[in-house]
């Protein structure tokens, strides 16, 4: 029972946030109210309060990193102030809340980063070499991926290189792109690890493997790391 209240008060924050700015809830928290609407809360300060008392450290983390992620929209932060209130109101560490921000928006400002059609085709590669390093290609793997591409055309062509390059290779085309592009890539490839609910070893090494060869600094793919997986972490209220 304790669970199914926290899970509420979870779906409660989540909502206003959304409405207050405008955003549609993400595909990846959909699932959490299969059967019934998403709560509704007119007071989001008294609901996070709520949930700083009542989620446990990781449910808040996630709660977190989620209020986070719909406090951007159109690749800017809305009310920076919410960020502040969260934090305290969930107890989040302030250098654990500034690295979830940071690992957030780098994810979320992927149309100011790749420009070229060359960049997106490397962008929608890596993407989908992730995806298929564990011999499949989920279907929350494809939506995502789809989600975040402004053209199919890119796809396809992400698709055949992956076809024609070995990892080895497709890591030493990706270090070509620039610091911010290798970063913002980082991000997503290490949401579509997420994405599924499970990581396996194969993903580990992909990732591994690929930021070895865009030479991502390990303090920045653990930053990355640390919060996309309080993001993606929903199943803490399952």
């Amino acid at each position: 029972m304790a669970n199914a209240e926290n899970l509420t008060l979870f779906l409660k924050a989540i909502k206003a946030v959304a409405k207050q700015n405008e955003h549609p809830i993400p595909p990846h928290l959909t699932p959490l109210s299969e059967g019934y609407a998403f709560p509704e809360s007119d007071d989001l300060i008294g609901t996070l309060k709520e949930a700083g008392q009542k989620l446990t450290d990781t449910q808040c983390a996630c709660l977190f990193a989620n209020v986070a992620n719909l406090n951007f929209k159109d690749q800017r932060k809305q009310d920076r102030k919410l960020f502040d209130e969260v934090e305290e109101a969930l107890r989040i560490d302030r250098r654990d809340a500034r690295d979830v921000i940071e690992a957030v928006e780098i994810r979320i400002q992927t149309q100011q980063t790749f420009r070229s059609s060359e960049d997106w085709d490397l962008f929608c590669a890596g993407l989908i070499a992730m995806a298929k390093s564990d011999g499949m290609l989920e279907d929350k793997e494809q939506q995502y991926i789809q989600h975040h591409i402004p053209d199919l055309k890119h796809l396809e062509a992400g698709q055949k290189i992956v076809a024609e390059k070995s990892q080895n290779d497709l890591g030493e085309a990706l270090g070509s792109l620039s610091s911010r592009q290798r970063r913002c890539l980082a991000a997503h490839v290490i949401s579509i690890m997420f994405i599924d609910g499970s990581w396996k070893g194969s993903e580990q090494e992909f990732l591994e493997l690929t930021t070895k060869r865009m030479h991502l600094v390990q303090l920045d793919l653990d930053r990355l790391l640390k919060g996309l997986h309080s993001l993606f972490n929903v199943s803490v209220f399952g």
